[in-house]
């Protein structure tokens, strides 16, 4: 059996693509935040139409993970399938449906975040 931390980064977002890209993912984002966060290198933020389609897509990445003998994903918010959040060790996924995502912009958080911005340094900049 294999933990995340058997596989490289690179790899852990390549599985994670893979199963999201299956399952229909729309507005797929990826961002290296592996200089400016402890907690994961690689962010991946997807949107689904529906708060079934989130948690499906969710549910599959982990049995996709699963089947590649990756086990003990940490997984919160499918219940409710507005936005759940996958821990893959140093890959972070964010599956969330589109009102969500419009109301916590993750993307200029992290984006900021990968440039070694505050959020307001950000904002100005764009």
């Amino acid at each position: 059996m294999y933990s995340a931390k058997d596989y490289s980064t690179a790899e852990l977002q390549d599985l994670c693509l893979a199963s999201l890209d299956s399952s229909k993912a729309l507005d797929i984002v990826t961002i290296d935040v592996h200089e400016h966060s402890s907690i994961t290198d690689v962010m991946i933020i997807t949107t689904g139409t529906s708060n079934r389609h989130v948690s499906a897509m969710a549910d599959r990445l982990i049995e996709y993970l699963a089947k590649h003998d990756i086990h003990g994903v940490q997984m919160s918010g499918e219940q409710e399938g507005k936005w759940v959040v996958i821990d893959v060790g140093s890959v972070m996924v964010h599956v969330m449906q589109e009102s969500e995502r419009q109301r916590y912009q993750l993307e200029n958080l992290y984006k900021c975040l990968a440039a070694g911005l505050t959020e307001e340094e950000g904002l100005s900049a764009s």
